[in-house]
């Protein structure tokens, strides 16, 4: 019977002390919060200005004037690898290790960026704080991955791409509109491709009705015309313990 009591606890305690040398080697894998606090954290080495300084500084200001404002806190984070991580689990424990948002409401944003690697390998991924997930559910995070960071990053437009989503996530968290009026919105926008062949068939018939038009011999006579419009010259206070539950989406480019 002893012997049994022994062998039941011994490996009990063998258990335990593998789970937390693997605790401990997972957090070890995640980088630490800067201190003194940042909101906007670019930690690669590969692409150190993903976005030139200027507008490094506009998203910090913008990210630290929203949690001033509202108390929810979002993280912006570029790193050149995730350790072997899942985009949504580096970002989660990004948020658990780093305590994005105020503890009792857990209103906390994880911007993931991995710019690194070719094609199809560079990850990108939204994680919401648990008190958020009804605000941003996972289903509204990978349509704005796939609206507004996906297609600005393919372009190499990075800082156009992380505004767009920020203005977003920002307005669903202060609800100033639901989920529901963005999904209707980008599911109303006519494609840019459209624009530009209604645009090109425009000119092409102005074009030809005023060369019919003209009376001049030797080619068409091009006037003013008001149809085309005329030119004018004229610091937050730090994390403080919100949790994540794995909520949120990605994508890759």
């Amino acid at each position: 019977m002893i012997n049994i009591f022994y062998r039941y606890f011994t490996s009990t305690i063998l258990m335990l002390l593998l789970i937390t040398v693997n605790n401990f080697c997972a957090q070890e894998d995640i980088p630490s919060a800067p201190n003194p606090s940042k909101l906007f954290n670019n930690l690669s080495n590969s692409f150190p200005n993903f976005i030139n300084n200027n507008d490094a500084v506009v998203l910090e200001n913008k990210l630290m004037d929203f949690a001033k404002s509202t108390s929810n806190q979002i993280v912006v984070l570029i790193v050149d690898t995730l350790n072997g991580y899942e985009p949504w689990d580096y970002a989660t424990r990004i948020g658990e290790k780093w305590k994005i948002g105020q503890e009792k409401e857990d209103n906390g944003i994880v911007l993931l960026i991995k710019p690194t690697g070719g094609s199809g390998e560079r990850k990108t991924f939204i994680s919401t704080g648990r008190g958020l997930e009804g605000a941003i559910p996972d289903v509204i995070c990978r349509k704005i991955v796939n609206h507004e960071l996906i297609p600005n990053f393919k372009m190499g437009q990075f800082y156009k791409g992380i505004n767009a989503a920020l203005d977003v996530v920002m307005a669903l968290a202060k609800s100033e509109y639901s989920h529901e009026d963005y999904t209707e919105n980008i599911e109303n926008e006519v494609p840019w491709w459209i624009v530009v062949i209604f645009f090109i068939i425009f000119i092409l018939v102005g074009f030809l009705s005023k060369r019919g038009n003209s009376s001049t011999i030797g080619g068409p006579t091009f006037r003013s015309s008001s149809s085309f419009g005329s030119s004018s010259s004229s610091s937050f206070g730090g994390f403080s313990g919100g949790s994540f539950g794995g909520g949120g989406a990605g994508g890759s480019w």
